[in-house]
Formats: C-alpha cells, sequence, structure tokens
C-alpha cells in the first residue's frame, strides 16, 4: 500500500501533467488560429490584387501571358534566374534567437526578392561581434572582425612612424 505522502505526490504529478497538457493544447490552438487567419489573409490579399481571378475569361487571359512568354526566350530565362531560390548561411559571432534568425531573413528577403530553399547559421567567434550574411548573390558582414582589419589597413597606410 502507498503511503499518504506517496499518494499526494502522485495526485500531484498527476496534476502537472493534466495542467502541462492543458497548456500545451491551449498553445496548440492559438498556434492553429494564427495559422488560419495568416492563411485567410493571405487568401483575402491575392483576392484584391488580382480582382480577375474569379472573372470567366481569366483561362483566355493566362493563356495569352503564357504564350507572350515562351515567344520571348530572353524574357523567360532572365524570370527563371530571377526565380532561382538562394541558400543563406548567416554567421554570427554568437548564438542567435530565433526572432533575430527570423528578422534577419525577413530583411535578406526583402532586399533580395529571391525565395531561399534552405539557411544555415554559424557561430564563428572569431568575428568578436557582428554578423556576415551571405548567398549566391548577396554578402553583407558588420563584424568586430572585419572592422579591425580595416582599421589596420588604414593604419598600415597612413601612419608614418
Amino acid at each position: 500500500m502507498m503511503s499518504e505522502n506517496e499518494t499526494l505526490n502522485q495526485t500531484s504529478v498527476n496534476a502537472s501533467l493534466t495542467r502541462n497538457k492543458k497548456v500545451k493544447n491551449e498553445e496548440d490552438a492559438l498556434l492553429k488560429k494564427i495559422n488560419q487567419e495568416r492563411i485567410r489573409d493571405s487568401i483575402q490579399k491575392w483576392n484584391d490584387d488580382n480582382p480577375d481571378a474569379n472573372r470567366e475569361h481569366f483561362e483566355d487571359e493566362l493563356l495569352g501571358k503564357i504564350m507572350l512568354n515562351m515567344m520571348n526566350d530572353e524574357g523567360t530565362s532572365l524570370k527563371k534566374e530571377q526565380n532561382q531560390s538562394e541558400m543563406l548561411m548567416i554567421t554570427s559571432a554568437v548564438p542567435l534567437t530565433d526572432e533575430e534568425k527570423e528578422r534577419i531573413v525577413r530583411k535578406f528577403l526583402d532586399i533580395t526578392k529571391k525565395p531561399l530553399r534552405r539557411i544555415t547559421t554559424v557561430v564563428d567567434p572569431s568575428l568578436i561581434t557582428g554578423v556576415r550574411i551571405q548567398s549566391e548573390s548577396y554578402y553583407y558582414e558588420v563584424t568586430g572582425k572585419k572592422t579591425l582589419k580595416e582599421l589596420r589597413r588604414h593604419l598600415d597606410r597612413n601612419w608614418h612612424y
């Protein structure tokens, strides 16, 4: 038989597990609600941006656009080049939080207008401070290591002993 303390401990553990499941279910429900709102907003924005999307001549217009793109090989290859997805590498001196990573990725997407196929995050303490962002078509660096190299180069050129 279980002692009174063991029974109380078991009851406390069960209550804690039930409470954790309830919180998890609430978090899942909130996440589901937010995702549904985002999807609904995206659909509404698309419908607002494309008022002709539901008209009966939509197929004819779409076919005309496809034919025009097929006739213009140079434009088609240019569009393919612009729409290629990129790999993004974020190198920082210290580990980044999820929010910091998200801000960097969003800013990269705003600047390049190119989709991403992969994101890699690397911690390199030799940078001293700051971040380096690079992809196939983009490079940006604001690090202590780069600043010190530039300062050294400047002093070597301009400082007379």
